[in-house]
C-alpha cells in the first residue's frame, strides 16, 4: 500500500521547521507541500514543493495537492500539525476494509464527530473522548488519512467553500450518502499547535463567522436528504426571524448555489 503526504501551506515556515522532520520520519513515499501564496515564499527541502503564485484558499490548495500524489493512501496535514511516529502503524490496517475512505486522527482535546439532524438542521459535536474506535461522520480536514481513489470518485473538496471551511463536513457527508465509512481511532495520534490559527489570522472574526454561517448553509443545501427539506427552510426562516443578521450568510449561499447551478448547466450545454 503505497502512500503519500499532501500540506498545504500559507505564511507557515515556523510551523514546517517545527513539524517537518516528524513528517519525513514517517517514511512515506513522497511528501508534498503546497505553498498557497506565501509572503515571503517558503523554503523548504526534503520535499516535492508546488509553488501557487497567488493565494487560492484551503480547498483548492489541497486539490491540487492531491492530483499531483501518486499513493493509494493519501495523509493530509495542516501544516501546524506534527505526527506521532506510530500514525501509519495505526491507520493503514484500517484500508484493508475497502468500504474505508479515511481515518480520522486523534487530536488533543477532540475526537470523532458525532452528528445528527434536528430541526432541519445537521447538529455536530465531538463524541465521547475514550479508548474506542469510532465511525465519525467525517474526516478532519487538518488531519486524516484518504483512500485516494475514492477522493477522486467523489471529487475531493468542493471549491464553492473557498477560502475554506466546512469543506471537510460537506465530503464527510458525501462519503456518507455513497455508502463510505469513515474512522477515528484514538492510537492514531497527531499533535495540532493551532486549529484554525491561518484563517484567524487572514480574516475580521465577524467576516470568518460568515464565511462560517454561509459554508454551513451551503453543506446542507448539497447534501441533506429531501424528506428534510420542509423543516430545514422552516427552522431557516426561524432562524433569520430571531436573528436578522442571518440573512446575510443566507444571501451569500443563495448566491453561490445559483452560480454553481449555472456553471453546471452551462457545461452541459
Amino acid at each position: 500500500m503505497t502512500t503519500s503526504i499532501v500540506i498545504p501551506a500559507y505564511n507557515g515556515q515556523k510551523f514546517l521547521d517545527e513539524n517537518l522532520p516528524a513528517v519525513l520520519a514517517l517514511g512515506t513515499d513522497e511528501t508534498i507541500v503546497i505553498d498557497d501564496g506565501s509572503t515571503p515564499a517558503l523554503r523548504i527541502t526534503g520535499v516535492k514543493l508546488i509553488r501557487h503564485h497567488r493565494n487560492q484558499g484551503f480547498p483548492i490548495t489541497v486539490n491540487d495537492g492531491f492530483k499531483k500524489t501518486n499513493g493509494q493512501i493519501v495523509v493530509l496535514l495542516n501544516q501546524d500539525v506534527k505526527p506521532d511516529k506510530n500514525l501509519l502503524k495505526y491507520t493503514l490496517p484500517h484500508f484493508a476494509d475497502s468500504e474505508v475512505f479515511a481515518v480520522t486522527f486523534n487530536e488533543s482535546g477532540r475526537s470523532w464527530a458525532k452528528a445528527e439532524i434536528k430541526n432541519g438542521f445537521l447538529e455536530f459535536t465531538n463524541g465521547p473522548l475514550d479508548d474506542k474506535i469510532h465511525e465519525s461522520f467525517w474526516a478532519s480536514g487538518g488531519s486524516a488519512a484518504f483512500r485516494k481513489s475514492t477522493w477522486d470518485e467523489l471529487g475531493g473538496f468542493d471549491p464553492i467553500f473557498s477560502p475554506g471551511y466546512l469543506e471537510d463536513l460537506d465530503l464527510g457527508w458525501r462519503a456518507h450518502n455513497g455508502g463510505y465509512k469513515i474512522i477515528w481511532d484514538p492510537k492514531a495520534k497527531v499533535e495540532h499547535a493551532a486549529p484554525e490559527s491561518t484563517f484567524n489570522a487572514a480574516y475580521p472574526s465577524k467576516k470568518l463567522q460568515l464565511i462560517k454561517d454561509r459554508n454551513y448553509l451551503l453543506a446542507h443545501w448539497k447534501n441533506l436528504d429531501s424528506k428534510y427539506y420542509p423543516s430545514h427552510i422552516i427552522h431557516l426562516l426561524l432562524r433569520i426571524l430571531r436573528h436578522p443578521g442571518y440573512i446575510f450568510p443566507t444571501l451569500m449561499a443563495v448566491y453561490l448555489s445559483l452560480r454553481g447551478a449555472q456553471a453546471t448547466w452551462q457545461s452541459k450545454k
